[in-house]
């Protein structure tokens, strides 16, 4: 018995527990934007914004969804490797490396329906907004000496596992260390770090959004017949009712009522906070580790600084990836993951190829 007959998981039910796919059912406490409504309105918006930031407002916002998707898609698809150091080889000779990956299956293939790109992906996607990531594992019997070899690893989804006391439960059921592999990356996740950057680009896209709606920045309803006397409640519906038609498709065309004017203030263009939202990509940037150029963005430099696509790239696989795929590399190379002298590493050759290695059908020259 493994450790999913233990949790009473069967293999069906893992299927659809490891498989970040939705399955289309919903609860109605998961977080969203009527949520986060019910409890502006309920604790008022200040309180609100000191709560904890669901993953779901995050990716709402263009800079954060642009950052992970580039990591997910940069990291998932670099194949797994194990390599092994022949003896009496110098650790200076990474060329005489000997793949080994053969030994180790569960590093390029799945059990279930969930492939290794879709468990990397969701991997990837955990340590970038909380800073962990989980696997279970099967392995074989154990010996006297160590434990058993891995034989298939699933990925976790986040909402599934908690940390309680130290120990780390799987639908509210302890499971031992070595049924687990955690994934710890050198940051607490953006939803922690970048919260404040996070509801600021939140409050921008609003207002972004609400000036698209009215190019006028300010508008006067002026009652221009002295013998007209509103009541606060008239006045009231009378904003309320012209600020409704303005947001209408034909909201440029309106009509005032004989004693009432309308009066503009300001130049008549819609703002799109190019500077804000830029700053926002460059600040999501730097949480992320990721330069802003890769975001889209702009950073100011130097005049003289000349600065290529092809440099921008290379600096990103060089100075800012690793940041993501070496704690992965670290603890897939620990000695509870594979034997003693092994070590995992992205295989990143096809990165770095001046020539990509042909995937279509031969053809003659």
């Amino acid at each position: 018995m493994g450790i999913f007959d233990r949790l009473g998981l069967s293999r069906k039910r893992l299927d659809a527990l490891s498989s970040p796919i939705d399955l289309g059912i919903a609860s109605p406490w998961q977080e969203g934007s009527l949520q986060q409504i019910l409890i502006a309105d309920l604790l008022g918006a200040q309180l609100a914004d000191t709560l904890p930031l669901g993953r779901a407002e995050a990716i709402s916002i263009p800079a954060v969804a642009k950052a992970r998707n580039l990591l997910v898609s940069s990291v998932s698809k670099f194949p797994l490797r194990a390599l092994r150091r022949p003896v009496g080889v110098p650790y200076s000779r990474s060329d005489a490396d000997d793949d080994v990956t053969g030994e180790y299956a569960w590093l390029y293939r799945t059990n279930g329906p969930v492939s290794p790109h879709e468990r990397m992906t969701y991997t990837v996607d955990d340590g970038y907004f909380h800073g962990l990531a989980l696997w279970l594992v099967d392995r074989s019997a154990p010996d006297e000496n160590r434990l058993g070899a891995i034989l298939n690893a699933d990925y976790c989804p986040w909402d599934a596992w908690t940390v309680d006391d130290g120990k780390i439960l799987v639908n509210d059921k302890p499971v031992d260390e070595s049924e687990i592999i955690l994934f710890n990356f050198p940051t607490d996740g953006i939803l922690v770090e970048g919260r404040k950057t996070i509801r600021g680009a939140r409050d921008t896209e609003a207002a972004w959004t609400g000036r698209m709606r009215n190019p006028i920045p300010l508008i006067e309803l002026d009652v221009t017949d002295p013998d007209i006397n509103l009541t606060q409640p008239e006045i009231d519906k009378y904003v309320t009712d012209w600020a409704f038609a303005r947001r209408q498709e034909n909201g440029a065309v309106g009509f005032t009522p004989p004693g009432i004017s309308l009066n503009t203030h300001g130049e008549v263009h819609a703002d799109l906070y190019v500077e804000a939202r830029n700053a926002i990509r460059t600040d999501i940037g730097s949480f992320s580790n990721i330069r802003a150029s890769m975001l889209d963005g702009t950073m100011g430099v130097d005049s003289l600084t000349y600065k290529t696509e092809t440099g921008e790239r290379n600096q990103f696989y060089e100075f800012d990836l690793p940041f993501w795929t070496d704690p992965i590399e670290a603890r897939l190379s620990q000695d509870d993951v594979v034997s003693r002298g092994t070590r995992v590493r992205f295989d990143k050759y096809e990165n770095y190829s001046p020539t990509p290695t042909p995937t279509g059908a031969p053809t003659e020259d």
